[in-house]
């Protein structure tokens, strides 16, 4: 019998292998002789609709409230998924099963445009545009809390601009424009909107305000509040300046007209359950301690609580 002597080691090279459309897209690279799966793209997906799906958002602007409730089917819209092939192929239902089967990755998103566009400019300018709405949509947390500033643009009052969007949403930030769609739910006669749209612009691009530097109606947006889905938890995550000024100077009238003494410290602690709690509290509610610890789902909010308690005596 022929003696076989130790086997070489084997050399791995760092290589890409993009999926094809028929089979599960998982995205390999080996280095070091280790493969990797590529989740990125999955990932994008679960955050955001953590984001999204997990709660409402109630934007306050003068004498309307709008009510922005979503489901993962219009996440690969976001994404940018329309802009990959053919229309339909990877949006709605359908997307939300290729993103959860991992049909397609994230590397696999160049290969695919690719393959649709034929001109190298094209490719380029679609790339560019997907990969930056998937890069950036995590930001869309911090764009509605009060790291931001917001804007809500009607953009009905513009029909000859044909914006398939009935608001949108933008936040300036140092180097870039994130813009947020609202579009209508249900009935013309409906406060409930989905997000449809998102857009990534470039303050380096010359027009990195076309969507919305020729809409004619703006809103001051006074404040957001977030309310979990589960646990119908609320609270204010944004709140303008002036609406934060004009708060304050109510909580002090209502002090004043139950004749009870005004500090400073109290102002702030009734301020900050109001903005907790997504709701503005009356001496009534504010009395009623059992009924304010009874809110609370965590330990830091009944910390919160317990710290007015003692800063108040009735």
């Amino acid at each position: 019998m022929e003696i076989i002597g130790p086997l070489p080691e084997l050399q791995f090279k760092e290589e890409k292998l993009l999926p094809e459309l028929n089979c599960p897209g998982i995205f390999l690279t080996s280095t070091k002789g280790k493969w990797m799966a590529d989740h990125r793209l999955l990932k994008i997906f679960q955050n955001i609709k953590e984001i999204l799906c997990g709660s409402n958002y109630y934007i306050y602007v003068p004498k309307k409230v709008l009510h922005v409730t979503n489901t993962e089917d219009m996440i690969p819209h976001l994404m940018g998924l329309q802009y990959v092939g053919k229309p339909g192929m990877f949006t709605g239902d359908r997307g939300v099963y290729i993103l959860k089967k991992e049909r397609i990755t994230y590397e696999g998103v160049q290969k695919l445009v690719q393959k649709y566009y034929r001109k190298a400019e094209k490719q380029t300018s679609m790339l560019g545009m997907i990969y930056g709405k998937m890069n950036n949509l995590h930001q869309i947390e911090s764009m509605l809390s009060n790291h931001s500033e917001l804007y809500l643009y009607d953009t009905s009052a513009n029909p000859e601009l044909e914006l398939k969007t009935d608001y949108l949403l933008v936040n300036q930030k140092e180097d870039m424009v994130l813009q947020l769609g609202l579009v209508k739910a249900g009935e013309k006669k409906s406060t409930d909107y989905h997000c449809n749209s998102f857009m990534v612009d470039y303050k380096a691009n010359d027009n990195y305000d076309l969507h919305y530097k020729n809409l004619n109606v703006s809103y001051e947006i006074s404040k957001i509040v977030k309310e979990d889905k589960k646990t119908g938890s609320m609270e204010v995550i944004y709140q303008s300046k002036e609406a934060e000024i004009r708060e304050m100077s109510g909580i002090v009238k209502m002090l004043e007209a139950a004749n009870l003494s005004i500090d400073e410290k109290l102002v702030k602690a009734i301020y900050r359950l109001n903005v907790k709690f997504g709701c503005y509290h009356t001496i009534e509610m504010l009395q009623d301690t059992d009924s304010l610890l009874d809110k609370c789902t965590d330990k830091r909010e009944e910390a919160l609580v317990k710290a007015f308690m003692k800063k108040i005596e009735y």
